[in-house]
């Protein structure tokens, strides 16, 4: 017959560690889903720059740049 299995320091602390080393790959997991997602984001954008930019070169424009806010101060 086996022997039921009985709490003890032992088995608590390795049960601390397998929860939080699960965690922690699972953090690292979530992390990686993230940066890649913003990766792919920003990947996009630049695509879509330079499709901008061929389409406006072969109408014979220059691509307009940013307009910055004029900072006006106060008299």
């Amino acid at each position: 017959m086996e022997e039921p299995l009985t709490i003890t320091k032992e088995n608590i602390m390795i049960e601390i560690i397998a929860y939080i080393m699960g965690g922690a790959m699972l953090g690292m997991m979530s992390m990686a889903l993230v940066s890649a997602n913003r990766f792919s984001r920003y990947n996009q954008r630049i695509l879509e720059l330079q499709h901008e930019v061929k389409t406006l070169k072969q109408r014979g424009r220059k691509p307009q740049p940013k307009r910055k806010p004029v900072r006006r101060r106060n008299a």
